[in-house]
């Protein structure tokens, strides 16, 4: 049993690993995912029945599972923040809370429409890539990269008219 499992790790990994990284937003959890799926596919074998079809189409479902888990894991970890961003304590930031530069920018990052400034603090505040931030929100990429390059513009304009 050890050789059939060793030998379909050293086939199916690399693949297996790369539908991870497709669909998680954080390559790191794909490398946890690519584990938890041979972790199942070596507990689960006796659910595995090869007159249902190739081994493949089960390892990719068990693959689809675990890292649709593990990208809601990571979207209900920044849920949170993302109920700050949207809520009006991010549009009115408190004046008093710290440095006159960091209340500014805060101002003005406020007066950004809600997906901007979202996407903006996701890349910026939390320093997730544009494609974790195109995941983690589920929208394309070439969007995320649109809202952050005309936030930024936008951004600096504000600066430019209070600075």
């Amino acid at each position: 049993m050890r050789e059939f499992f060793e030998s379909i790790y050293t086939r199916w990994h690399p693949q297996v690993l790369r539908w991870a990284k497709r669909r998680c937003v954080d390559p790191q959890e794909a490398e946890d995912v690519a584990q938890q799926v041979f972790a199942d596919v070596w507990r689960y074998s006796g659910r595995y029945c090869p007159r249902r079809g190739e081994i493949g189409p089960w390892i990719y479902g068990i693959t689809a599972h675990k890292a649709a888990d593990a990208s809601a894991t990571v979207a209900r970890r920044h849920e949170g923040l993302r109920r700050l961003i949207r809520s009006p304590v991010a549009a009115n930031p408190d004046v008093g809370a710290g440095a006159v530069e960091r209340v500014h920018m805060a101002s003005s990052l406020s007066k950004l429409p809600d997906r901007k400034r979202e996407v903006l603090f996701l890349a910026y505040y939390l320093d997730l890539t544009q494609l974790e931030v195109a995941r983690l929100l589920d929208l394309p990429l070439g969007t995320v990269k649109s809202h952050t390059r005309r936030g930024l513009r936008a951004l600096a304009c504000l600066l430019d008219e209070h600075g």
